[in-house]
């Protein structure tokens, strides 16, 4: 997707592929040129009849049971910093729209939420501990030096995250559209 960033081709021939996916790179991209441009793009690569599927999170989207305002407020600093950086943290709810504006035909839309608690301790310690938990610790530096958190607050907000993957524990997410070229 670097070219596409860039405006550029993705370096194969039209209708190269029966299926793309893109994972979670959208979100990092400028709104909303570059991320109509990467779908085009990936649009460009499928064949006629082919398929693409855009996984994208949606950061305004996270669901905890039970609900816990410290880890909420960790979660909730990637938003801006995100759209700091040029990128969409919300871009999963826009999904729909920018695929068809990409002109992408026969789209299908469905919001998956990932379940995560402690009934499937792989799930929780796969996604929420060592991918969730970690990105948010990821931005710990910038949250702080952006003054929208403290170490102490932080950190508090990591250890209850990391505690969702207890028994009781539930935390949720949503991603994935998929769109066929006409």
């Amino acid at each position: 997707m670097p070219q596409a960033r860039r405006g550029g081709r993705l370096p194969f021939p039209d209708a190269a592929f029966d299926h793309a996916l893109v994972c979670f790179v959208l979100e990092h991209l400028p709104e909303p040129a570059a991320a109509l441009a990467a779908l085009a793009e990936l649009g460009r690569v499928a064949r006629p009849g082919g398929s693409l599927t855009v996984i994208e999170g949606d950061h305004g989207s996270v669901l905890l049971h039970p609900n816990n305002p410290r880890a909420r407020a960790a979660i909730a600093c990637q938003v801006p910093l995100q759209r700091a950086a040029g990128g969409d943290p919300e871009i999963g709810r826009r999904l729909g729209p920018l695929l068809r504006q990409a002109g992408l035909a026969g789209v299908r839309v469905s919001a998956r939420l990932l379940h995560a608690d402690g009934s499937r301790p792989a799930l929780g310690d796969g996604f929420v501990r060592r991918t969730f938990a970690a990105m948010v610790a990821g931005i710990r530096d910038e949250a702080i030096g952006a003054g929208l958190t403290d170490e102490a607050a932080l950190d508090a907000g990591l250890d209850a995250l990391r505690r969702r993957t207890a028994p009781s524990a539930t935390r949720s997410s949503r991603p994935p559209p998929t769109c066929r070229r006409g």
